[in-house]
């Protein structure tokens, strides 16, 4: 079956998550020193001492937007306000919804340069990456330390031209794969390649200059596709 893929487009009002379908958000992490109070006093305390250990002050802000815009998102899924959403964690610290909210919705967020993703489904596990294109990686380099056998084939069937685009592409669906598991880079590349044959990848435009890839353990029938206005402020 064909899976149908909407334009990216502002949500209505009120919307269901179908166990079939799969949605993505993305929004951009800039905003005004105004906004970033406003969706600051939508975290937690823990959350806001999180993003204070931040040393870098374009990660602290990009922390801050990133956490505060799943919030507010995920509050349409759960029909509370945005600060009332509760997280509970793995042992690699990897977010979901808590159980006592009853939810059945899983998530997984990533951010880079000035956008961020959210990806949102039913009732199992998913990852999302996304990563800004550097013109200036050295790409080759890891290649060679992390990419496996099967995807170093698949790196190398990319013509020179399409090299640095086909790399990113790899490259997010081995972290959203990583994100699914709920690990990292150091996952045994034995457990992935056991994980990876019952998994769906697929990769995503979002914004020019970006690449991003979803896995998830099951094909979906719909992929809709949302913008985060950038004047919802709390």
């Amino acid at each position: 079956m064909k899976c149908k893929i909407t334009r990216w487009h502002y949500p209505a009002e009120e919307f269901i998550l179908k166990d079939e379908e799969l949605h993505l958000w993305r929004f951009s992490l800039d905003c005004s020193e105004d906004a970033l109070v406003a969706l600051q006093s939508l975290l937690t305390h823990d959350e806001v001492l999180r993003g204070e250990r931040l040393l870098d002050s374009q990660k602290k802000i990009q922390f801050i937007v990133a956490r505060a815009r799943l919030r507010q998102i995920l509050s349409h899924y759960q029909n509370v306000s945005p600060s009332q959403i509760k997280f509970q964690y793995n042992h690699y610290g990897k977010p979901a919804v808590a159980e006592s909210q009853g939810s059945l919705v899983s998530f997984n967020l990533s951010h880079s340069g000035q956008c961020g993703v959210l990806a949102v489904v039913n009732r199992i596990a998913v990852g999302i990456d996304i990563e800004k294109i550097e013109d200036d990686l050295d790409f080759i380099q890891l290649v060679d330390r992390y990419f496996d056998l099967r995807e170093q084939r698949q790196f190398h069937q990319y013509s020179p031209q399409k090299e640095r685009r086909g790399f990113y592409r790899l490259w997010t669906q081995k972290e959203a794969v990583l994100k699914l598991i709920g690990e990292g880079l150091l996952t045994r590349p034995s457990t992935v390649e056991n994980k990876i044959n019952d998994l769906h990848l697929r990769s995503f435009s979002v914004a020019p200059g970006y690449v991003c890839s979803v896995a998830t353990e099951k094909i979906y029938t719909s992929v809709l596709r949302f913008h985060l206005p950038e004047d919802i402020n709390p």
